[in-house]
């Protein structure tokens, strides 16, 4: 039982954790970008203070992290 707790506060804190959530896609954004940031530049060019991935690689998604780190 103890272990079942600590294993479901771990998965609890790593999806709580997630740096990519606030990153969408946008229709016409080449990259996941976050809404509520003030672009300087253009939606189709790699934005460094608002754009997911912060080296720029288009159509990124991040690896899916499990319990075991695998």
């Amino acid at each position: 039982m103890r272990s079942l707790r600590s294993a479901l506060t771990l998965c609890i804190a790593i999806a709580l954790c997630t740096t990519s959530a606030r990153y969408v896609t946008l229709p016409g954004y080449a990259f996941k970008t976050h809404p509520q940031c003030q672009r300087h530049e253009a939606k189709t060019k790699f934005d460094k203070r608002c754009d997911w991935p912060r080296v720029g690689f288009k159509d990124f998604t991040p690896p899916l992290v499990t319990v075991l780190g695998i």
